[in-house]
């Protein structure tokens, strides 16, 4: 099959949907597909293993990291000249959603396979003033959503949640991991001490999370207070970094910042308890992976993650907000040796049966599924005039949040103490202040 991924953020940004789009396009190749992505252009380098599609892009105000893609006729003549039997959107929202208008313009028939995978409506209420935006971001991911030929979510819990929601035609992706990378073999004292600020002798618990509000880090702090001489490792960055670190002082917590490749392996399986307080997941990556690397797990009872923690046998699961629960089920792991080694066990052998070449096997079947129904069902789907609308004005409302942003930085005065600037003639020195707000706008460092 030739076949196209739509992707909303794709490398070098890693994060759990950048990973499981990675590993998709590994176990499609293998099986002699070929692939295309078509993603947002970044300015960082990419060393991608299929050809890319890149478009024009911004920086996401909240997120520089990540890039808003505003893609244009070029990409559908790309994707005309590429001629793929599926179009897989991951994970789509203002890019995505823009490049489906696209589609449907050109009159570019093709089977459509969208996947869900972020809970954007509820992430919505955890930033102040956003909550009224949570049903209308819900009602346009359905409208986008029923356009396609077949719908994928990572979790059962999701996909029964969606299909209430009124999500139509939704197939299973499943959960997978790789418990080769993932596994407890990889324990390394060197890294269970910088985890543990040199206290290695003393039990661990560990998180891994981007550090952002709709991920809930900040509750691990009333459950450290609940166990005493509880430690804990955060492991992760993003913009609510400094102001986590500010919440946890006081408290055995360190920040390693983020680690990946064999250090994050290491890392869970350094660890003696996984924590994790999100309860806006679709799946949990890394609850899997921790799981995969025999980790014991006590998460919130809610989303994807009660699909994967089989409460009292792999972990345990507590009511979201309850700290006095959550920190009771950790108690209880880390005074109980036997207990720790039990769930350790079966958390391991739950996470190997869940491999990769199986659950992209099943996301194959699905684009067969999905070029049958759209042979039965060529025309297009009903999109309804306010969900484009709301698409447009996505992008755009990103955009001028963005220029807002850059233009109220431009306005205000670089000051720097430089012994040697006010010796230099005036028109050198306005060359040095203007070559500094550059560079200071961009993050670059700035040559004289």
């Amino acid at each position: 099959m030739r076949i196209a991924l739509i992707c909303e953020v794709y490398l070098p940004k890693v994060d759990g949907v950048v990973g499981r789009t990675l590993n998709l396009i590994r176990q499609l190749q293998a099986a002699g597909d070929d692939v295309l992505v078509c993603c947002p252009a970044v300015p960082e380098p990419r060393e991608s293993p299929v050809p890319l599609a890149e478009c024009r892009s911004f920086p996401c105000i909240s997120y520089p990291d990540y890039h808003i893609g505003v893609p244009g006729p070029e990409l559908v003549r790309r994707l005309r000249e590429y001629s793929p039997d599926v179009v897989h959107f991951i994970n789509p929202l203002a890019f995505g959603f823009a490049v489906c208008l696209q589609l449907r313009q050109a009159a570019f028939r093709v089977p459509l396979v969208f996947s869900f995978h972020t809970q954007y409506g509820e992430f919505v209420r955890t930033y102040p003033g956003l909550a009224w935006l949570s049903g209308t971001l819900w009602r346009l991911m359905r409208a986008f959503h029923n356009t396609a030929d077949v719908n994928l979510t990572v979790s059962q819990t999701m996909l029964e949640d969606l299909q209430r929601r009124g999500f139509e035609r939704m197939q299973l992706w499943p959960p997978a991991v790789d418990s080769q990378r993932f596994s407890p073999a990889l324990r390394d004292p060197a890294m269970r001490s910088r985890l543990s600020g040199n206290r290695p002798v003393e039990l661990l618990l560990l998180t891994v999370s981007r550090l952002a509000a709709e991920k809930n880090v900040g509750f691990l702090t009333e459950v450290l207070d609940r166990v005493p001489d509880g430690q804990l490792a955060v492991v992760g960055d993003g913009p609510e970094r400094d102001a986590l670190e500010r919440r946890f002082a006081g408290r055995l917590a360190t920040f390693p910042g983020c680690l990946t490749g064999n250090q994050l392996s290491q890392a869970y399986a350094s660890a003696d308890v996984f924590v994790y307080a999100s309860e806006t997941e679709t799946m949990g990556n890394v609850v899997l992976e921790a799981m995969a690397a025999g980790l014991p797990t006590v998460a919130a009872a809610a989303g994807g993650v009660c699909s994967l923690v089989q409460h009292g046998r792999t972990g345990f699961l507590f009511a979201p907000g309850r700290a006095d629960e959550a920190a009771g089920y950790v108690r209880q792991l880390l005074a109980d040796e036997d207990l720790r080694n039990r769930m350790s066990a079966a958390a391991r052998a739950d996470a190997c049966s869940r491999n990769w070449c199986s659950a992209v096997e099943a996301v194959r079947s699905s684009y067969r599924q999905a070029a049958q129904i759209h042979a039965q069902h060529p025309g297009l789907r009903p999109l309804s005039w306010l969900a484009v609308l709301i698409s447009r004005l996505l992008i755009l409302g990103f955009s001028l949040c963005t220029w807002r942003r850059t233009a109220a930085a431009a306005s205000v005065p670089v000051q720097r103490i430089d012994p040697g600037a006010d010796r230099l003639p005036g028109p050198a020195a306005a060359r040095l202040s203007a070559d500094v707000q550059r560079a200071e706008l961009a993050n670059e460092p700035c040559s004289v």
